[in-house]
């Protein structure tokens, strides 16, 4: 009995290993290592692939903000534009409507004249309008520069001419206006143009 248990041992079939080893040499037949796809890429290169979309999307939004920005800028100095017209507008029409009397006052004395014949009421029709004029000219900030009798100022005056003084208090005075000089507030509009003296010693005048 007990030889023929251990011949029953001997011939007893070896036991399936714990493992498997698999050959992944294929050319012999063995299975073949996978390869990544290319879908599949490294951490690293996922997060700079990530950062440059990012970094794209911020650039553009900064130029959608940007081309945004100018067209504001645009519109915004386009109603600047209408509202200085609009304004230069209402200054012309204003200045225009001061103007109209002494239009009106014009048209009256010429009537006269032309009824009456009379110089005298013609002459006072005139000044009447002139006076007029010059008051309208300073409601705007125009007013007329006073040179007679002044020391020549080469800043509000022009000297169309120098004559020959007897004083030495005149050298360099204004002794006749030639075109009246006017100023709007402390800008020059219009210089004056004058005759300027020049006094002459005795000792420097030829003979």
């Amino acid at each position: 009995m007990k030889e023929e248990i251990t011949l029953k041992e001997k011939h007893k079939e070896p036991e399936a290993p714990a493992f498997t080893v698999k050959d992944k040499r294929f050319w012999i037949g063995g299975e073949k290592e996978e390869t990544p796809t290319k879908d599949k890429l490294p951490t690293y290169v996922e997060q700079l692939k990530k950062q440059a979309e990012e970094s794209e999307n911020k650039l553009k939004e900064y130029i959608a903000a940007y081309k945004q920005k100018m067209m504001e800028n645009d519109e915004f100095r386009k109603r600047l534009e209408i509202n200085y017209h609009k304004r230069a507008e209402q200054l012309n029409a204003e200045f225009i409507l001061n103007l109209l009397p002494v239009v009106d006052n014009l048209e009256r004395a010429i009537t006269s004249a032309e009824n009456g014949r009379d110089f005298d009421s013609l002459l006072q029709g005139i000044k009447i309008i002139q006076n007029l004029f010059l008051n309208q000219l300073k409601t705007c900030g125009v007013e007329r520069i006073e040179v007679c009798g002044k020391t020549f100022k080469p800043e509000d005056e022009e000297a169309v001419e120098v004559v020959e003084v007897n004083s030495e208090d005149k050298d360099n005075i204004v002794t006749d206006e030639l075109e009246k000089g006017y100023r709007i507030r402390d800008r020059l509009l219009r210089p004056a143009k004058v005759r300027v003296g020049k006094y002459i010693a005795e000792s420097h005048r030829e003979v």
